[in-house]
């Protein structure tokens, strides 16, 4: 091999072990968060280590701006990471696969999803407790 090849290799092997420690570094651990994010992520903590990187930076930042959020915005948040901790494994999961299925929509088909959840939020409680009554009717007769 030319010495010039074999430099080229080297360069690529080093840097790709670099970038890959970097990466590893950068994920965050529950012991790296400070006492006050430990806190309003405390209903999440045993979920911590499975979360994606993606999603324990996004929480990490948001914890960072919780001072700022307006309370309206953080009770939401805490009832949705509650909702998250007080689910069962299998519960998760099927939120997980639905999110994914989500996302794999094209933008046109998620802009029209969102479109109906933004209709059916409009709705009084009481028609929206029918509408879903019907749907939990529908998707039983349906699996």
């Amino acid at each position: 091999m030319c010495p010039c090849k074999l430099n080229q290799v080297i360069f690529c092997l080093v840097t790709g072990f670099l970038s890959f420690t970097v990466i590893a570094a950068d994920v965050i651990q529950w012991k790296d968060l400070t006492a006050e994010q430990q806190s309003i992520l405390s209903t999440i903590k045993d979920d911590w280590n499975q979360l994606p990187d993606k999603r324990r930076t996004r929480l990490n930042k948001l914890t960072k701006q919780w001072g700022s959020l307006p309370e309206h915005k953080k009770n939401k948040i805490q009832t949705r990471l509650q909702r998250w901790g007080n689910m069962s494994p299998e519960e998760k999961k099927a939120v997980q696969a639905r999110r994914k299925k989500f996302e794999s929509l094209s933008p046109e088909e998620r802009a029209k999803i969102k479109q109906k959840y933004k209709w059916y939020k409009q709705l009084p409680p009481e028609q929206q407790a029918e509408l879903r009554k019907r749907w939990q009717q529908k998707t039983k007769t349906t699996e």
